[in-house]
């Protein structure tokens, strides 16, 4: 079990995100939801609209729209 810590930085939940991309930990669904959902939350608070943030395998979007997208590469 992975604990997601909300005092983690935005980079270093990117890495999570990335290594449960990977399959190298493995997140429950719970764990899962959780960890894209303060992702979305630290994109609409951190990043301007129009930035982005890309970290490992995984990019962080604040559109101009004020959505927020979370892409995994391949």
């Amino acid at each position: 079990m992975v604990e997601i810590d909300p005092k983690l930085s935005t980079q270093d939940l990117m890495k999570l995100a990335a290594d449960h991309h990977k399959k190298r930990i493995e997140l429950s669904d719970a764990e899962r939801d959780l960890l894209i959902g303060m992702l979305k939350e630290r994109g609409r608070t951190e990043l301007e609209y129009g930035e982005e943030l890309e970290i490992d395998d995984v990019r962080l979007v604040h559109r101009v729209t004020g959505a927020v997208s979370i892409y995994f590469n391949s």
